[in-house]
C-alpha cells in the first residue's frame, strides 16, 4: 500500500461512516461570539455595536506555513494581537497567545481577532482541528496569583470548545483543598482560586452569568458559591463556570456550535462543517 492509495482509504471510511453510523445531521442555527461589524476593505471593519460602536478598526493578519497571527489597530495604534500554531501545517489550528491593550478589554476586540483568524484558516485549509492553549502551572503557596485569559475563556465558551482537564472529576468536593476568592483587578473580574489535591493542583476560574454568558463582576456571588463547595459542582457541569489558567479543545460534541458562531450563512456552514475534525 503506497501513498496513492490514502484518497481511497478516506473515500471509503468516509463511505462506511454515511452507511452504518447515523451520525447527527447538522442543523444551521446562527450565533455571534462578538459584536457585529462591517466589513470596509480587505483590512479595515466598522463596529456597529458594544462600547467601540462607530470605530474603524485595522485588521492585519499574516499566514505561514506553520504559524499565524493577527493584528488590531484604532486610529493607528495597536491595541491587540493573537498568535497561532498551526501544527501540523495545514490541519492543526492552536491559539496559544491573545492579548488586548488595558482600557480595551471586554469591548469585543479579542472576539473580533479570533472569529476573523479562524475563519480565514478554516476557509483555506482542507482539514482543521481546533485548540486554545491557556495552561498555567502554579503552586498552592504562591503569592501574587491573578485571573488571566478571561477574553478567551469566555470566547471558547461561546464556540463550543471545553476543558482539556476532567473538571467534573477535579472539581469534586472531596478533592478540593482550598477555596479563596480573589477580588477584581483592573479590566478582570472576581475569580476563584481553587487548590486540588490532584494535578494541576491549582485552579485560577472565574463565573459566567447564566442569562448573559458574561463574566460576574458582583464579589458577592463568588462568596456565597464558597459557602457551598457542592454548587460549584453544579455550575462547572452547567458550564458556567470557566477555568482562566487550562487548555481548551474543540471537540466532537462542540463542533456544530462552532461553525453556527464562525460561518456568515447556511450554505458556507456546511462546507465548514465538512472541514471540522474535533480533536
Amino acid at each position: 500500500m503506497g501513498l496513492t492509495d490514502l484518497p481511497i482509504i478516506r473515500s471509503f471510511a468516509a463511505l462506511f461512516r454515511r452507511a452504518f453510523i447515523r451520525e447527527k445531521p447538522f442543523i444551521w442555527n446562527p450565533g455571534r461570539i462578538g459584536p457585529r461589524f462591517d466589513w470596509l476593505d480587505y483590512n479595515h471593519i466598522l463596529i456597529r455595536e458594544g462600547p467601540l460602536s462607530g470605530k474603524q478598526l485595522e485588521l492585519t493578519t499574516e499566514i505561514l506555513p506553520n504559524k499565524a497571527s493577527i493584528y488590531a489597530a484604532l486610529d493607528g495604534q495597536q491595541i491587540g494581537r493573537a498568535y497561532i500554531e498551526r501544527d501540523p501545517p495545514g490541519v492543526g489550528v492552536i491559539l496559544w497567545d491573545i492579548a488586548v491593550k488595558e482600557g480595551f478589554r471586554r469591548k469585543g476586540v479579542a472576539s473580533i481577532m479570533t472569529y476573523c483568524i479562524f475563519r480565514e484558516l478554516l476557509s483555506m485549509q482542507k482539514t482543521a482541528f481546533f485548540k486554545i492553549r491557556m495552561m498555567r502551572l502554579m503552586k498552592p503557596g504562591e503569592k501574587n496569583i491573578e485571573l488571566q485569559n478571561v477574553g478567551i475563556g469566555v470566547i471558547g465558551n461561546r464556540l463550543g470548545f471545553t476543558p482539556e482537564f476532567n473538571l467534573d472529576r477535579l472539581l469534586r468536593p472531596d478533592n478540593i483543598v482550598g477555596l479563596e476568592v480573589l477580588p477584581a483587578k483592573g479590566d478582570f473580574p472576581p475569580s476563584f482560586k481553587i487548590v486540588i489535591k490532584t494535578f494541576p493542583l491549582v485552579l485560577i476560574a472565574f463565573v459566567l452569568d447564566p442569562d448573559t454568558m458574561k463574566p460576574v463582576d458582583d464579589f458577592r456571588t463568588y462568596v456565597q458559591l464558597t459557602k457551598d463547595e457542592s454548587t460549584i459542582y453544579n455550575w462547572v457541569r452547567r458550564g458556567l463556570i470557566v477555568i482562566g489558567n487550562g487548555n481548551y479543545w474543540l471537540r466532537s460534541n462542540g463542533l456544530d456550535q462552532f461553525v453556527n458562531h464562525i460561518a456568515t450563512d447556511e450554505w458556507e456552514a456546511v462546507q465548514f462543517r465538512r472541514k471540522l475534525r474535533g480533536v
